[in-house]
This record gives C-alpha cells, sequence and structure tokens, in this order.
C-alpha cells in the first residue's frame, strides 16, 4: 500500500514536469517553424514526418525492448534521449537561413523514434505498477493536474514571446531559452520516473514471454483477441479523421486568421483549463456508465471542431468554442488508452501497446497529407466541413462497438 500511495505522488509529478516540457518544446513549435519561413510542404511534413519515425522506432525498438528486463531503467532512459533533442532544436537558428526549417521539421521527427519507445513502454509500466480497478482514476489525476500545470506554463511562455520581442531575430532568441528549460524539466521529468518503486511480480504486471515482440506469429495470434482487434480497428479510422485536420487547422490560424504566439498561448490555456476538467469528469463519467459509452460521447464531440473552425472569420472565435474541443480531446485521449487496457491481454502487453502505436502513426504518416490535398482540391472551410463529417461518422463506430460488445449498458 506504502508503494502504491509512493508511486502515486511521484506519478504526478512525473507527469507534470513531463507536461511543461512538452508543452515548452512543442506548444508553439508550429509557431516557430513558420518563423522560419516554412511553406505548406514543410507544414504537412512537420505533421507526418514523426509518424514515420515512430513507425520505425515500434518495429525496431519493439524488437529489441519488447522482452526488456528492467522496464523504468529503458523508459527513463529513451525519455532522457527524447528530451536532448531540445537542445538541437535549440542551435538550430545558428544555422544558414536557407536550411533552418528544413532542419528543424527533421529533427522534430526524429525525436519521435526515441518518444514512441518512451511512450509505449511508459503505457505497459504504468499498467505494471498500478492495479486493473484504479489505473482510470490514477490517470485522470496526473492528467487533471498536470494540464493545470501545463496549462500555466503555456500561457507565461505565450506571454514571454509575445511581450520580450520587438524583432524576429529576438523571438527566435527567446524561442531558443525556452527549449533550453524545456530541457532542463525534461531531466526533472526522467528523475522522478526512476524514482517509481516498481514490482514485476504482482498479480498485475505483465507476463512477458520471448514472443513479446510485434512479428508475424503476433500478427497471427491477433485474430483470436476479437475484443482488442474490433477496437484497432475503429481506433484507425477514427483516428485518420482526426489527423486530417492538424495540418488544416494550423494553417488556418497563422494564414487566415493571423495568430500570434500571444493568442496561441490565450486559446491553448482555454483548451487547457477545459482539458483539466474533462479529465476529472470524463474518469468519474467513465465509472458510472463505462470507457465504451464515455469514448463515443467524447469521440463524436471531437468532430465539432473542424466545422467550428471553418465558421471562425477572426482568432477570438476560436477561444469561444475551444472549450468544446478541450473536453472532447480531454475524454478521447483519457478514454483510449483506458480502453487499451481493458481490451489488452496481460500476456506480452507491451506488444499489444507497441502495435496500437504503430498503427496510429502510419495513419498520422498519411492522413496531414490526405488533409493538405483536400484543401488543395477545394478550398480550406470545404475540406475542413468534410473532415468534420468523416469524424462524426468514425466517432459513431464506437457507438456500433457499444451496441454490439454492451448490449446490457444503457448509453444513457
Amino acid at each position: 500500500m506504502c508503494r502504491l500511495k509512493n508511486n502515486y505522488y511521484l506519478n504526478i509529478l512525473n507527469g507534470i514536469f513531463q507536461v511543461i516540457a512538452l508543452n515548452l518544446a512543442t506548444s508553439f513549435a508550429g509557431l516557430f517553424l513558420k518563423r522560419l519561413n516554412a511553406g505548406d510542404y514543410l507544414v504537412s511534413l512537420f505533421n507526418s514526418l514523426p509518424a514515420f519515425f515512430s513507425i520505425m522506432a515500434i518495429f525496431i525498438g519493439g524488437i529489441v525492448l519488447g522482452s526488456t528486463k528492467n522496464k523504468k531503467r529503458t523508459t527513463s532512459i529513451t525519455f532522457l534521449i527524447t528530451r536532448a533533442f531540445y537542445i538541437l532544436m535549440a542551435l538550430v537558428p545558428l544555422l544558414n537561413e536557407k536550411y533552418r526549417a528544413f532542419v528543424f521539421v527533421i529533427l522534430y521527427g526524429a525525436m519521435n523514434f526515441p518518444n514512441s519507445i518512451a511512450v509505449f513502454l511508459w503505457q505497459s509500466f504504468f499498467a505494471d505498477i498500478f492495479p486493473p480497478g484504479e489505473r482510470e482514476q490514477y490517470l485522470s489525476i496526473r492528467n487533471s493536474i498536470s494540464t493545470v500545470a501545463g496549462t500555466t506554463t503555456t500561457l507565461i511562455a505565450g506571454y514571454l514571446l509575445t511581450t520580450l520581442s520587438n524583432t524576429k531575430s529576438e523571438l527566435i532568441k527567446i524561442y531558443q531559452i525556452i527549449f533550453v528549460i524545456a530541457f532542463i524539466f525534461g531531466l526533472l521529468e526522467v528523475y522522478t520516473l526512476l524514482k517509481h518503486k516498481y514490482n514485476p511480480k504482482t498479480s498485475f504486471a505483465e507476463i512477458s514471454t520471448e514472443q513479446n515482440k510485434i512479428s508475424i506469429a503476433f500478427l497471427k495470434n491477433l485474430k483470436n483477441q476479437r475484443e482488442y482487434l474490433i477496437f484497432i480497428v475503429i481506433v484507425v479510422a477514427f483516428h485518420f479523421t482526426w489527423q486530417m485536420a492538424w495540418p488544416l487547422l494550423l494553417t488556418y490560424e497563422v494564414d487566415y486568421l493571423h495568430t500570434n504566439e500571444f493568442w496561441t498561448s490565450i486559446i491553448s490555456t482555454i483548451n487547457g483549463l477545459a482539458m483539466a476538467f474533462g479529465y476529472r469528469f470524463w474518469g468519474k463519467f467513465s465509472r458510472k456508465k463505462g470507457n465504451a459509452v464515455a469514448l463515443t460521447i467524447s469521440a463524436i464531440g471531437m468532430s465539432f471542431a473542424p466545422f467550428l473552425y471553418a465558421l471562425s472569420t477572426k482568432i477570438y472565435h476560436i477561444a469561444y468554442f475551444v472549450v468544446i474541443t478541450g473536453l472532447s480531446v480531454s475524454g478521447v485521449m483519457l478514454l483510449l488508452l483506458n480502453s487499451l487496457f481493458e481490451v489488452t491481454p496481460r500476456e506480452n502487453r507491451t506488444s499489444y501497446i507497441a502495435c496500437y502505436n504503430l498503427l496510429t502513426n502510419i495513419t498520422l504518416v498519411i492522413a496531414p497529407w490526405v488533409g493538405m490535398k483536400l484543401y488543395k482540391l477545394t478550398t480550406i472551410k470545404t475540406a475542413l466541413i468534410i473532415i468534420g463529417v468523416l469524424r462524426f461518422v468514425s466517432g459513431l463506430l464506437f457507438l456500433i462497438r457499444h451496441k454490439k460488445a454492451y448490449k446490457k449498458v444503457p448509453l444513457f
């Protein structure tokens, strides 16, 4: 019990340091790229290249790390390597102006190689240290508190980026400082992760065998995991429609609504507060109604974002409805992971989690390009509306899954 309590507080602290590091380094990464004079091609590459490196990592890293004997140490090392990329990003402005944007995109993408290994190992590690009945509660509390910390960080960073710079060169220098600070918080994140107490012999910890890797044998065995397989098919469809909009939303905010670092921080703050509330709300709601019901509602809620963007003519309009998207996204992020834990068998859990991450990253390689191509063939507003319809349809798939698998559980 003492170990569980200790891990509970360390888990929250780890989440706070993690989200501060992430928000400092990534919240304004798209704007930083635009400040480096990136065009539409690099913006699309910026959204899809990380997934390419993630796919490589899951294949290569999964083979090596699927049966790792010290999951905590391996996870910590891969997070440390990931955070070290922030230092490299801080050095990008020292390059020739002609190559800065391209090199930043490459670094941003390559960072996802160690990060993807770290993420799926952390997800497996989290499932090992917290018992099944309490995971969703601990995860929702961690996410809620860390989101408040991350939101505050984003607001402060956005304010400083806007007020402390009078020229573009001064703005870029502040970005460099922020990347270095993000790295320092990344070190604190790794330290708190290493302090977790880990007992691989608990009744709910993963049972790892020699087959704990993504292989032909593993893929053939998927047909015997029907619940997991159905869930994965729906998740792939949903992620594709979710990720299609990502480059379009950034392009619409910067090129059509003319946002800046200050407005980005304001929108991120409102979104973060909504997500902080949402994590607690969806955690309680899912305990009453189940993950399937909560996931269905939040997934359908996410389909409203592209429609609302298409209706916006000023950047402050985004701030009006971002509460809705924040609530929906927090539900999807929390409940997808909870649902994954529900349908994933205890034996060789890491491989099933890695497969989930692999497939959602494959969609991330393709979806942003499809979304941008749709924009080029039509208009940005037409593309957003089409994506909104597709998101709604993919959200309904969770409802169909709920009706098929949970016929005895009322939806309302």
